[in-house]
Protein backbone atom coordinates (compact mmCIF):
# COMPACT_ATOMS: atom_id res chain seq x y z
CA UNK A 1 0.00 0.00 0.00
CA UNK A 2 1.84 3.12 -0.73
CA UNK A 3 2.76 5.89 1.88
CA UNK A 4 -0.10 8.35 0.68
CA UNK A 5 -2.62 6.04 1.27
CA UNK A 6 -2.13 5.13 5.22
CA UNK A 7 -2.94 8.56 6.69
CA UNK A 8 -6.25 8.47 4.71
CA UNK A 9 -8.84 6.94 7.23
CA UNK A 10 -6.79 9.04 9.78
CA UNK A 11 -9.86 10.81 11.39
CA UNK A 12 -7.38 12.91 13.76
CA UNK A 13 -6.82 16.73 12.71
CA UNK A 14 -3.52 18.22 13.92
CA UNK A 15 -4.17 21.52 13.70
CA UNK A 16 -0.95 24.11 14.79
CA UNK A 17 -0.96 25.96 17.90
CA UNK A 18 -1.53 29.04 15.74
CA UNK A 19 -4.43 27.90 14.55
CA UNK A 20 -5.64 27.19 18.07
CA UNK A 21 -4.63 30.78 19.47
CA UNK A 22 -6.71 32.00 16.43
CA UNK A 23 -9.49 29.59 17.41
CA UNK A 24 -9.26 31.05 21.07
CA UNK A 25 -8.92 34.38 20.91
CA UNK A 26 -11.73 34.88 18.24
CA UNK A 27 -14.32 32.63 20.88
CA UNK A 28 -13.26 34.62 23.55
CA UNK A 29 -14.24 38.01 21.81
CA UNK A 30 -17.51 36.46 20.88
CA UNK A 31 -18.66 35.14 24.13
CA UNK A 32 -17.56 38.17 25.73
CA UNK A 33 -20.18 40.09 22.98
CA UNK A 34 -22.71 37.95 23.78
CA UNK A 35 -22.38 38.12 27.47
CA UNK A 36 -22.18 41.84 27.19
CA UNK A 37 -25.60 41.65 24.73
CA UNK A 38 -27.32 39.84 26.89
CA UNK A 39 -27.15 41.91 29.72
CA UNK A 40 -28.27 44.48 27.98
CA UNK A 41 -31.07 43.14 26.71
CA UNK A 42 -32.02 41.68 29.76
CA UNK A 43 -31.53 44.62 31.84
CA UNK A 44 -32.28 47.22 29.40
CA UNK A 45 -31.06 51.20 30.82
CA UNK A 46 -29.75 49.34 33.86
CA UNK A 47 -26.46 49.77 35.78
CA UNK A 48 -26.78 45.93 36.08
CA UNK A 49 -25.92 45.59 32.46
CA UNK A 50 -22.95 48.14 32.71
CA UNK A 51 -21.41 45.89 35.52
CA UNK A 52 -22.47 42.75 33.80
CA UNK A 53 -20.19 44.51 30.85
CA UNK A 54 -17.04 45.68 32.75
CA UNK A 55 -17.23 41.94 34.67
CA UNK A 56 -17.06 40.15 31.15
CA UNK A 57 -14.61 42.63 29.71
CA UNK A 58 -12.54 42.07 32.63
CA UNK A 59 -12.54 38.03 32.54
CA UNK A 60 -11.99 38.06 28.31
CA UNK A 61 -8.95 40.05 29.23
CA UNK A 62 -7.47 38.09 31.55
CA UNK A 63 -8.75 34.81 29.30
CA UNK A 64 -6.55 36.51 26.56
CA UNK A 65 -3.56 36.87 28.48
CA UNK A 66 -3.70 33.47 29.83
CA UNK A 67 -3.70 32.43 26.04
CA UNK A 68 -0.58 34.84 25.17
CA UNK A 69 1.11 33.39 27.89
CA UNK A 70 0.43 29.73 26.84
CA UNK A 71 2.08 30.63 23.53
CA UNK A 72 5.25 28.48 22.18
CA UNK A 73 8.35 30.52 21.53
CA UNK A 74 9.27 32.49 19.21
CA UNK A 75 5.59 33.32 18.52
CA UNK A 76 3.63 33.68 15.65
CA UNK A 77 2.39 37.16 14.57
CA UNK A 78 -0.63 35.64 13.46
CA UNK A 79 -1.55 34.50 16.82
CA UNK A 80 -0.08 37.65 18.08
CA UNK A 81 -2.37 40.01 15.85
CA UNK A 82 -5.30 37.54 16.70
CA UNK A 83 -4.68 38.62 20.47
CA UNK A 84 -4.20 42.13 19.53
CA UNK A 85 -7.34 42.21 17.91
CA UNK A 86 -9.28 40.34 19.84
CA UNK A 87 -8.16 42.49 23.09
CA UNK A 88 -8.90 45.73 21.24
CA UNK A 89 -12.69 44.59 19.91
CA UNK A 90 -13.42 43.51 23.68
CA UNK A 91 -11.99 47.29 24.81
CA UNK A 92 -14.07 48.96 22.53
CA UNK A 93 -16.64 47.20 23.18
CA UNK A 94 -16.74 47.45 26.76
CA UNK A 95 -15.60 50.99 26.52
CA UNK A 96 -18.84 52.45 26.02
CA UNK A 97 -20.45 50.63 28.93
CA UNK A 98 -17.46 52.00 31.03
CA UNK A 99 -18.52 55.48 30.27
CA UNK A 100 -21.92 55.38 30.60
Amino acid sequence: MPEFRKNENDDRIDRPPVYRILLIAFLIWTAHFAVSYGGVLVFPESGIARLIAIIAGLIAVVALLLQFRRLPGPRSPLSLGALGLAGAAIFFGTFPAIIG
